[in-house]
C-alpha cells in the first residue's frame, strides 16, 4: 500500500495527491523557472531509489479510510494495521488487523491480500507495468512531463517547490508538485492527483511526506488521501490517511 507510486487499488503498492503540500506556515516567495538540470539529475537518483523500493522495502502500515455523508460526517470507518513484505522481487501485503465500523474483519482482509497477490502474481510483467504510477523524476520519465520551480521557502532558500504536468495526461502519470530539498536533491513532500482516474472514481487527491530514512534514500512516513466515486447515483465521499514505519531494506 504504499501509494507513491502506484494506481489506487494496484497491490501492495496501490498509492496514492491533492495539488501543493504547504511544509511550513512561513511565507514564501513565488515565481516561475526551470528548475536547474543538476538538480533534476540528482532528483532522478533519489527516484530511482524509491522506485527500488517496491521489492525491496518492508515497512509497518497503519491507516485508515473514513465514508462521509453531505456534511462531512463518517458513515463508515475501516482501520488497517498490516505489514508490506518485500523479498528483493516482489512485495506482499500482510493483514495484522482489519476494523469495519468496529467490526473485526481480518480474516476476510487476508483472505482478499491472499487472493490480489495471486492474482499479480499471474499477469505479465507488462500488465504489471501498467499499474505502476513512476516518479516524474525518474529519468525514464522526465521526457513526460513539463516542470517549473514555483516557490521558495523564505524561511529556508534550499527547499523550492517543483511544478508537474504531464504532457499528454495517462493513467500512469501524476499532476501537482513537490518540495524538495535542493541541498540533498531528495522530495520532502507532495501533493497530486491523477491525470485519468481509475473506472468509477471521479477524482481523488494525495498527499505525501518523506519523513523516513532509509538506505535508499527519504521514504514515505505519512500519506493522506480524499477523493469521490462510485456508479450511477451512489457516490461517496471518502478520506484516508496512513502512516508508514519501521522501513527494513532487503539486498
Amino acid at each position: 500500500m504504499l501509494c507513491v507510486m502506484s494506481r489506487p487499488g494496484t497491490g501492495a503498492f496501490a498509492f496514492a495527491v491533492g495539488a501543493g503540500l504547504a511544509l511550513a506556515a512561513a511565507s514564501r516567495t513565488a515565481h516561475a523557472d526551470l528548475p536547474p538540470a543538476e538538480l533534476m539529475d540528482r532528483l532522478a537518483v533519489h527516484a530511482a531509489g524509491f522506485e527500488l523500493m517496491r521489492t525491496h522495502a518492508s515497512f509497518a502500515f497503519d491507516g485508515k479510510l473514513d465514508d462521509l455523508d453531505g456534511d462531512g460526517n463518517a458513515t463508515s470507518k475501516k482501520v488497517l494495521h498490516a505489514r508490506v513484505e518485500a523479498n528483493g522481487t516482489a512485495a506482499r501485503l500482510v493483514v495484522i488487523r482489519y476494523l469495519e465500523d468496529g467490526e473485526d474483519k481480518s480474516d476476510d482482509a487476508r483472505k482478499k491480500a491472499h487472493d490480489a497477490d495471486e492474482k499479480h502474481k499471474a499477469k505479465t510483467q507488462e500488465e504489471r507495468d501498467k499499474e505502476k504510477v513512476p516518479m516524474p523524476f525518474l529519468s525514464s520519465e522526465r521526457a513526460k512531463y513539463t516542470f517549473d520551480e514555483v516557490e521558495t521557502d523564505r524561511a529556508d532558500a534550499s527547499r523550492v517547490r517543483i511544478a508537474f504536468v504531464p504532457k499528454a495526461p495517462t493513467e500512469q502519470t501524476i499532476e501537482g508538485s513537490a518540495w524538495v530539498d535542493t541541498r540533498a536533491g531528495t522530495v520532502i513532500s507532495a501533493g497530486f492527483k491523477m491525470s485519468k482516474t481509475p473506472l468509477f472514481i471521479d477524482w481523488i487527491h494525495f498527499t505525501v511526506e518523506f519523513g523516513e530514512t532509509t538506505p535508499l534514500g527519504p521514504a514515505i512516513s505519512k500519506i493522506t488521501t480524499e477523493g469521490r466515486g462510485g456508479i450511477l447515483f451512489f457516490h461517496k465521499h471518502f478520506v484516508g490517511s496512513a502512516t508508514v514505519t519501521d522501513y527494513r531494506i532487503c539486498p
